[in-house]
This record gives C-alpha cells, structure tokens and sequence, in this order.
C-alpha cells in the first residue's frame, strides 16, 4: 500500500488534469491504481480542481470589485473630459440620440412604483397565498394590516399591532 503522500500527489496532479496514465508513470504505480484512488476520493479531488480554479482565477483575472473599481475611475475621467466640453461638434442626429437616450435613463431613474389601491393589494396578497404550497397557507383571517376595521359606532378605525 502506498503512503498518503503519494496519493496526495496522485490527487493534485488529477486536479491539474493530467491524464491517469500520467499520473500513474510519475507516481510509479499502475494505471489502474490511481483510477482506483480517484474513485475513492472524487470529492477529495474535486475540491483540489476548485482550489486550482480559484487560484488561476485570482492570479490571471481582476476580481469584480477590481473590475468594478476600475470601470469607476474610468467613468469619473469620462464624466470629467465631457465636462470640459461643450457640444457644438456633435451631429445634429447624434445629439438627438444623445437627448432621448439621457431623458429614457432618467426616466428609469425616477420611475415611481404605482400606488395600490386596498383592492389591488388585497388581489396581490391572495395570489401570492394561492401560489404557496398548502402547508405554507396560513389558516383564518388574512385581511391586510393596512385595512381599516369597523368600530362599535359605525366609524372605520385603522388596526393597531398591540
């Protein structure tokens, strides 16, 4: 039986993707016993693939915040170089584009959320209840917090949580 850091070593080098026969050769154990090793710990080596992945990723590519970072200053020099300028050299059809383009994003900007009516919402709530699975479905009452409830006089009065 071989030690353990031969089978490490079998693992790492699986986990760099080099074939068994490979394996098998620098390790100096048959073919079929590092395909035996490989099944009894595929998750072992699985997780040596993530380790290898992870590590090219750090060492080859920005991370997002990098990325993000990056894209950020670039865009404050952008911003900063069109400050400086004015826009009597752009093309009549390009600047128009340029005007809806900007009116559409500051839409998207200020875009509200419709107001509901009671009705509305209690629909929504009744749809999203439906849709649950029935264990999930609350028993009884399930009237809105915001609806106002009758009082002894006639008069409506808003619930309170006490």
């Amino acid at each position: 039986m071989k030690d353990t850091e031969t089978k490490l070593t079998c693992f790492k080098l699986r986990a760099e993707g080099r074939p068994l026969a490979a394996i098998a050769d620098t390790v100096g154990v048959r073919r079929q016993t590092v395909a035996n090793w490989h099944k009894d710990h595929e998750e072992e080596v699985e997780n040596l693939k993530a380790i290898e992945i992870d590590a090219l990723r750090e060492t080859c590519w920005m991370t997002t915040q990098a990325r993000i970072e990056r894209l950020s200053t670039r865009l404050e020099q952008m911003t900063a170089e069109l400050k400086k300028r004015d826009f009597s050299d752009v093309p009549t059809a390009k600047l128009v584009e340029l005007e809806l383009k900007t009116r559409a994003e500051l839409a998207r900007e200020f875009a509200e959320s419709p107001v509901r009516s009671e009705q509305q919402l209690r629909n929504a709530k009744n749809r999203r209840i439906l849709s649950r699975p029935p264990e999930l479905k609350p028993d009884g009452d399930t009237k809105l917090l915001l609806e106002p409830e009758e009082s002894g006089n006639g008069r409506k009065r808003s619930r309170r949580a006490d």
